[in-house]
């Protein structure tokens, strides 16, 4: 803790109060990368594809639309590369495994993006 009662996410490197922050596996967390870190999405849920195919047909942004900057980044980044590991898309964007895991799995429940084992390696590949 520092002198003016803050302290750094270990994660994300933000700034936050001892009060608003968490301790997880010894680490000093915000409550953003705590909720991450603790609350992983699920990559593959079939409930979560059907929700985004029936938000899909609703009148509000779906699919690509509805993606934020870093989801339409991670989504070029493999569509350019064609097959990417979670390591390299880690050293890429500066996620941390979890991060980046939670932001592919959003990227596979619209179907944007897919899972594929070669030989021991499983890449992200567009779907």
């Amino acid at each position: 803790m520092t002198e003016s009662g803050k302290t750094k996410c270990q994660i994300c490197g933000c700034e936050i109060s001892e009060e608003n922050s968490y301790v997880f596996k010894g680490a000093v967390l915000c409550e953003d990368c705590h909720m991450e870190e603790t609350h992983p999405v699920i990559t593959c849920d079939p409930k979560a594809v059907r929700s985004a195919k029936v938000l899909s047909q609703s009148d509000r942004p779906s699919g690509k639309d509805s993606l934020d900057d870093l989801q339409k980044a991670l989504y070029k980044f493999v569509t350019d590369k064609g097959k990417v590991t979670l390591q390299e898309i880690c050293a890429e964007f500066n996620l941390s495994p979890v991060r980046a895991q939670n932001q592919l799995a959003i990227l596979r429940h619209l179907e944007l993006i897919k899972g594929k084992k070669e030989a021991d390696n499983t890449y992200i590949v567009p779907f």
